[in-house]
Formats: C-alpha cells, structure tokens, sequence
C-alpha cells in the first residue's frame, strides 16, 4: 500500500507580502487592499475621536464611510485599483480632502490636517480627543518629510522602485522617527528581492513602532526568503497578534504557514493555510499549500479537492502540469487502501 504521507508535494508558487507589485499582468491583487487615513489638527495634536472619514470614487460616487479612533486613525478597505477621495469632516473645522491613487497599488496612506472654520464657533474638545495620546512619530512629521513620502509612495505606484526607494530616504534623512517611511521602504526593496537590505529597515520600523502589523508581516517575509524560518515565524505571529483583522492578515497566514513547513511543523502550518485560503479563496497557490498539507495528514481527497480548486483558477499556470501529474497518483494510492 502506498501511504498518501510520502506523495511528493507539488512545488508551491510564492505569493509574497510584497502589496506593490511591479508585474501588470497579475489578475487579481492576493490580499485586500487599504487606504490608512491619519489625522491631524494645526497644532499636531489628533483630530477628534468620531470625525467622520469618508471614501468616494474620484467622480464622488460615495463607497464608505467610517470614524476616526481616539488617535485620529482609521483606515479603509477599497473594492477595487481606482483613485479615491479620502473626506473629513468634523463640526467646527472646514473639511479637508485628499486624493489617493491606488490604479497600480495596493496600500495607500492619506495625511490630512484639519483647519478651524472661522466662520463658526469651536466645539467643546471631547474628553476622549482630548485625552488621548499620539505616539510621536504621527505628530511630530514635518512637512518637507511627509511630502518625500507621498513621492515615494507614488513612485512605487508607477513602478519606479529606485525613485521611490531615494524619496522614503530622504524623507528618512528629515526625520528619522518616522516608522511609516521605514515600513514603505522596507516593501519596496522585498519587491526588488533585497532581502538583507528590507530586514534591516523593518527592522527599525518595528522598533519605532513596536505596533506596526505591516512591518511585522514585511519583516516575517524577507526573513522566510533568507531560510531565517523561525525567526520569521516570531515576525508573523507577532503581527497576526496586533491585528488579526488587518487587510494582509491572509498573506500573513499563508507566509507563516510556509514558513512552518520548512520547519517540519506541518501541524503548525495546517491551521494557518486553512485560514488563508478560507479568508482569500481566489489565490490558487494558497490551495497547492492546503493540498500539501492534505497530503502529509493523508487526506487524499482533501488534496484532491484543493489541486482541483488551483487548476479551476490558474489552469495554465506554472504547477499546472505538476496538479495534473499528482491528482492520478493520489486516486491510485487511495485504491489500494
């Protein structure tokens, strides 16, 4: 009898963390994308708890509407790549608006400020607003800093990773407190596979922010490229832990789910493939990793199941011929049970 355990696996196709990717012919993005609004009053100090943020199309078709945390944040997850308006309002001030272009982007950051209207009379502070503290790295961002990111964010959206990279650095050099920068960089050189020069800069995101899930998941994800599996593990559960809500929390899931089989803890990795392709059933390498890990539980059909499920999506693609070869292989060792 053939034990279904010792099938060969199908390779896995990597879908990294990277949100910015260079390649214009991917169908579909892996993971959500998010557009992360911060806001400010003049005096640097956090808009107030509740202020409406909304989120239109550029034409003004309204899409969402949501409220400001007692930090002043709030984030949005967008349908589709388009460029948004991103709205505040708040009694008393006048309301402030910015563009976000996310045609060739995943993750988008929105800064606004919002100003007094002279033409009505200031509002009590509410006592959440007013006591709520900002860490420092949201307040203190000078403008010149905070204008060198929004370059390098857009140049990241058009594919020029070297002209973003030089932007976030000098934005870096401005203000060296300045995590959102460091995460950004730390992206954009996982796109250009420069695994040691990412880990060193999200590294240091993390450390300014000890609560940066994006970080977290870039870190958890170079540091899987350079076989460093379990300290990518550390990095991936860390930021699963901080959010396990966060739009890139199904990457998260699969990153650490591969990285717990190149550890041989496929018990370990089960749990965290099965979330991913439950939270993001339309990646079709999510179900070579769930197919492998039927496999090594003995669960022909289950693999079965999930190397049917990659070929309905990619049917052409790069493990097609492997799907093909395995399916056969599993339904005679299932025979002879």
């Amino acid at each position: 009898m053939q034990s279904l355990k010792w099938l060969p696996f199908v390779v896995v196709i990597s879908a990294g963390l990277v949100p910015i990717s260079v390649s214009a012919q991917a169908p579909r993005p892996t993971y959500a994308m998010q557009i992360q609004v911060q806001v400010r009053l003049q005096d640097g100090s956090a808009a107030p708890m509740g202020s409406l943020c909304e989120m239109d199309y550029q034409n003004g078709e309204p899409l969402e509407q949501g409220q400001t945390d007692s930090g002043g944040k709030c984030h949005f997850v967008p349908p589709a790549h388009a460029i948004y308006l991103i709205r505040i309002k708040a009694p008393g001030y006048l309301q402030a608006t910015q563009r976000v272009d996310l045609q060739n982007s995943q993750t988008g950051m929105a800064f606004l400020v919002l100003r007094p209207d002279p033409s009505q009379a200031m509002p009590e502070p509410h006592e959440t607003a007013r006591g709520a503290s900002v860490s420092a790295f949201d307040l203190s961002v000078p403008e010149p800093a905070r204008k060198e990111y929004d370059q390098g964010q857009h140049a990241i959206e058009n594919h020029d990773l070297d002209g973003g990279i030089a932007h976030l650095r000098r934005a870096i050099e401005l203000h060296n407190q300045f995590p959102q920068a460091y995460t950004l960089l730390g992206l954009a050189y996982n796109e250009q596979k420069k695994w040691k020069e990412a880990q060193g800069i999200l590294e240091t995101a993390v450390q300014q922010d000890p609560k940066a899930v994006e970080a977290y998941f870039q870190l958890g994800a170079c540091l899987s490229r350079q076989t460093d599996y379990a300290s990518a593990v550390k990095a991936l559960n860390k930021g699963l832990e901080l959010n396990p809500d966060a739009p890139h929390a199904p990457a998260a899931h699969y990153e650490l789910a591969k990285s717990y089989m190149a550890l041989g803890q496929w018990q370990d990795a089960n749990p965290h493939a099965a979330k991913a392709v439950a939270m993001e059933p339309d990646v079709p390498s999510w179900h070579i990793l769930m197919g492998n890990l039927n496999l090594k539980k003995g669960d022909g059909q289950g693999a079965i199941s999930e190397f049917q499920a990659y070929l309905k999506l990619d049917p052409t693609g790069p493990s097609a011929a492997s799907v093909h070869d395995i399916i056969p292989r599993i339904q005679a060792a299932m025979q002879k049970k």
